[in-house]
């Protein structure tokens, strides 16, 4: 996947391309840090009017990632006198837009909004009236590996509930994958943990993980034991692209002792012979590439009681 490109003086379809500005800089300092920047597709091409196509792919937009579907965009009527540079960016609410110039002898790109993902800058000289492609310069600063998709440091609380708990970002019921992004080779590294309490009705504990709606994973515990100690619990996991349409599952659940023993300070059993540690296992065969799919954790207990809860204190999604 090509991406940020400033072209040598005559190749592009002005000189005006091969300039490095003050903002092209910035793009690409923001890009690098994974603050702004592209994870996949985007890339944009002209054709025989004012209106370049976008491809399909998704961003970060000050750490948040959000799915962008393949749109055109417009550009402005070019000036009658003077040429512009306009970018073509993915806005801080995930939507394409066009952040115009002032044309100008020698003009330069606007300022970006804040947490602007710039993809293009395009030049539009006098009187245009179609974008060609040599007029797109790419800007993607592109982070396909080794980047945090999603993370939480807030504390999610749920109780009183026989429903299964989304543990996985439980505002949007889950972590979305654009399509096209999660492909052969890649490995999206699940962690998340926190603690429980099971003090009513002696409930069982189900664990389910979720890709694309296929169930690759779920187990039940054994009754737990009404107690008002609290027990930890961890989960972490690789979730493997083996193919655009073959995905495998490996990794750990540790919880703890259903009997359990206070702990001061801390929660957990870190010595008992009775922790609830293993391995996890599974395969789906989602198509990756052809629509958005839901990465889900759920944590279901058996009975409804204020006195059950269960409490996320951590959770992240990384892309390897």
């Amino acid at each position: 996947m090509t991406g940020f490109t400033i072209p040598d003086k005559g190749e592009g379809a002005s000189d005006l391309q091969s300039i490095l500005f003050q903002e092209y800089i910035e793009v690409l300092a923001e890009g690098t840090r994974g603050l702004n920047c592209v994870l996949s597709g985007l890339a944009v091409t002209g054709g025989a009017d004012m209106t370049p196509a976008v491809a399909k792919g998704a961003v970060l937009s000050n750490g948040t990632m959000y799915a962008v579907a393949a749109a055109d965009v417009t550009i402005t009527t070019a000036d009658a006198t003077n040429p512009r540079l306009d970018l073509i960016v993915v806005t801080s609410a995930g939507a394409l837009a066009v952040r115009a110039g002032t044309p100008a002898a020698a003009p330069k790109p606007p300022n970006r909004t804040a947490n602007d993902v710039v993809i293009a800058a395009v030049y539009i000289p006098a009187n245009d009236t179609a974008i060609a492609t040599n007029q797109i310069i790419d800007m993607r600063v592109i982070r396909d590996r080794d980047v945090t998709l999603y993370k939480t440091t807030t504390a999610e609380t749920t109780n009183t509930t026989a429903a299964a708990i989304e543990a996985l970002n439980k505002a949007n019921s889950g972590v979305t994958i654009p399509n096209g992004l999660f492909l052969a080779g890649k490995i999206l590294r699940v962690r998340l943990g926190g603690n429980m309490l099971l003090n009513g009705g002696m409930p069982t504990v189900r664990v389910a993980i979720l890709y694309g709606g296929t169930t690759m994973f779920s187990d039940i515990s054994g009754a737990a034991a009404a107690d008002t100690d609290r027990m930890a619990w961890s989960l972490d996991f690789n979730l493997v692209a083996q193919g655009n349409v073959d995905q495998s599952l490996t990794g750990i659940l540790a919880m703890g002792d259903f009997a359990r023993y206070a702990q001061s300070p801390g929660i957990g059993d870190a010595f008992s012979t009775a922790q609830n540690i293993g391995p996890v296992s599974g395969e789906a065969a989602v198509d990756s590439d052809a629509a958005n799919r839901l990465l889900s954790v759920q944590i279901t207990f058996s009975v409804s009681n204020v006195n059950n809860e269960l409490v996320v204190e951590s959770a992240s999604v990384e892309l390897l």
